[in-house]
């Protein structure tokens, strides 16, 4: 008889591990992974936006999922948008409203203290309020927000840090443009061998099966495809090296901007973008290896629009933007909106096209949301601006209308529902857009609708005042 219930409590043992999974998770909260592309144009990818680059990986997360045709970066360049991001709200509540100098703002003058400057509040990051619920948390790539060690990524919530502090580092001697080192292991130098857009992703991959038996935050912000416009090919060519300058605009071998001739520059985009995917695509491969693929949520998106040239004849084609008008930097469509995409298998239908109008700053609300995690008081210093979107990628529910703001220095812009405001150098009384019908902004319509000119226009002076105190 014993024999007999000593057989059965084998078999019922084996059944169990049979039908769990041998990597799975002991946590219903989900994973979460966050790739943000550098530069990245909404005409860049292939498939939907297209572009001429083969993006079949990307393609296929949008099938796959949700991707969006009116998503906007919070910033028209670097640095604010990551802050936006990473906080949830607008970019300017901590002090940043423009791309932070390059490592060092001159040789020798000091490093640069970005989102940890002592005259802001410290804001609370995405990584440290999925930490505080348990998470593992890990920031591989471009942080440009500051190099001092008091804004190192293992300052605001990140268990991990490896990458570039500044904007532009060489994909191969991971030199910056002013000749200095700049690739870290949290607040170390770390000399990582290999192309920049390979290396980060096999920190990910290293991070995903380090931390496969619990919840984790991964942020995969990549270099790529900001210049030195560099392929994975390029390896045999000239690199940047340390203790000279590499500043110049202009083509050649100190220039900050790769090796090639301009008229190359198209061509070795697009080989950069296919590295992008193909990395993607690797990624998504170890994720189903290890049974995580399920229990994921990825957000994929880039930080602001694509050049469509550089310094103007000098560089005369880059990227592109595809319908929209301006580029990176402007405030133009050009400069802030570009491609997202939302997948996570089982919770967001397949090949779902959303127009509904989303900014960085929504992703941290829609992460609190996803983990089940309360918003913060919105009468504290931690409030956010951003709103979540959990409900239209699971339930396909309509957006709330808001009022958004854009500010550069240069210029500013508002947008409720298809109305959108804008001012700049050349523009200084301001132009009304009608994106319904005219999302390449080439009919100013302030003429005929100037009630709605000026109630944006009071909405965006009433935001400036709002948003002038950076807590």
């Amino acid at each position: 008889m014993a024999n007999k219930q000593t057989s059965v409590l084998i078999l019922l043992f084996h059944l169990s591990v049979a039908v769990v999974p041998i990597h799975a998770q002991n946590s219903a909260h989900p994973n979460i992974i966050i790739i943000l592309a550098d530069d990245i144009g909404y005409g860049d990818l292939g498939g939907f936006y297209g572009g001429e680059a083969n993006t079949p990986n990307l393609n296929r997360l949008a099938q796959k999922g949700m991707l969006f045709t009116d998503f906007h970066s919070n910033g028209a360049m670097c640095s604010p948008t990551r802050a936006a991001l990473l906080t949830g709200r607008y970019q300017q509540r901590v002090g940043i409203e423009d791309p932070l100098p390059g490592f060092w703002q001159k040789p020798g003058k000091g490093k640069v203290k970005g989102i940890s400057d002592a005259k802001h509040a410290k804001p609370k990051t995405i990584a440290h309020y999925l930490k505080e619920t348990g998470y593992a948390t890990a920031y591989y790539g471009k942080w440009h927000l500051g190099n001092h060690p008091d804004a190192n990524p293992t300052k605001f919530g990140f268990d991990e840090f490896k990458g570039l502090t500044s904007g532009c580092g060489d994909y191969f001697s991971k030199i910056d443009r002013y000749g200095y080192p700049d690739w870290w292991h949290n607040n170390q130098l770390f000399f990582q061998k290999g192309y920049t857009t390979d290396v980060i992703t096999s920190n990910g991959t290293n991070f995903i099966k380090k931390n496969k038996t619990q919840p984790f935050f991964l942020y995969l912000a990549h270099l790529g495809v900001h210049f030195p416009w560099q392929s994975p090919h390029d390896g045999h060519l000239q690199t940047r090296v340390e203790g000279e300058d590499f500043t110049s605009n202009k083509p050649g071998t100190q220039s900050k901007l790769g090796p090639h001739n301009p008229k190359d520059v198209p061509a070795v985009l697009r080989e950069m973008i296919e590295s992008l995917d193909s990395n993607i695509g690797h990624l998504i491969q170890v994720l189903e290896e290890e049974g995580l693929a399920d229990n994921t949520f990825i957000f994929f998106t880039s930080d602001n629009g694509q050049y469509l040239d550089y310094d103007g004849s000098t560089w005369p084609k880059v990227g592109s933007n595809g319908k929209l008008n301006g580029e990176k930097g402007d405030l133009y469509e050009g400069g802030h909106r570009v491609p997202a995409i939302a997948y996570w298998p089982g919770k967001i239908s397949e090949n779902v096209i959303s127009d509904e109008t989303l900014m960085s700053m929504d992703i941290l609300p829609t992460v609190l949301k996803i983990i089940g995690s309360p918003m913060p008081n919105q009468n504290g210093k931690h409030a956010l601006d951003g709103t979540s979107f959990l409900e239209l990628i699971t339930q396909r529910k309509v957006m709330p209308q808001r009022t958004l703001f854009w500010k550069t220095p240069e210029a500013k812009a508002t947008r409720k529902g298809n109305w959108k405001i804008l001012f700049n150098e050349e523009n200084k009384e301001g132009m009304l857009f009608d994106l319904a019908t005219d999302i390449g902004e080439k009919k100013n319509k302030k003429s005929s609708h100037p009630e709605i000119f000026e109630n944006l226009s009071s909405s965006l002076k009433a935001w400036e005042k709002k948003v002038s105190n950076p807590n």
